[in-house]
């Protein structure tokens, strides 16, 4: 099983978009980035994804970015119910075996991990925070002062 830790460089991922495009970790080298694990019955999950749609759609101009990579082995159209449901423009993607377990096997999700525009792990956070806190950590990321 693959250990994620802070301070140091985020596992690369290759995985593949709903449109059906391969994206990796290295397609956002230089930006700060979020990478959110989720499902599709996953109540938290639902709760923080209209807050990173607001965030991200907030700090894109700042070169911030949000990868959400769905686990479960829901639909197509069921997933773009719900990206579509809580205004999600950012990439959506499927997990794959080897990504999950690079990622720690995500026992818990929501899981997300802050990458630093140098590419490495500065926060791993495992349930939906608040609102203030997920913002915090998007400032921290992007070397802004808290609000």
């Amino acid at each position: 099983m693959g250990a994620v830790t802070v301070g140091k460089s985020a596992p690369a991922f290759s995985v593949v978009t709903l449109d059906g495009k391969e994206v990796s970790l290295s397609n956002y080298r230089g930006k700060a980035l979020i990478v959110n694990f989720w499902a599709t019955w996953c109540g938290a999950c639902k709760l923080e994804m209209p807050w990173l749609a607001q965030l991200r759609d907030e700090y894109a101009n700042r070169g911030f970015e949000v990868v959400s990579i769905v686990t479960d082995g829901a639909s197509e159209e069921a997933v773009r119910r719900i990206a579509d449901k809580y205004g999600v423009k950012y990439t959506v993607a499927r997990c794959n075996h080897k990504t999950a377990q690079a990622y720690g096997g995500l026992p818990y999700l929501p899981e997300s991990f802050y990458i630093g525009r140098d590419g490495k792990v500065i926060l791993a956070s495992a349930d939906a925070g608040s609102k203030e806190e997920i913002e915090a950590n998007i400032r921290r990321l992007l070397g802004l002062s808290p609000k």
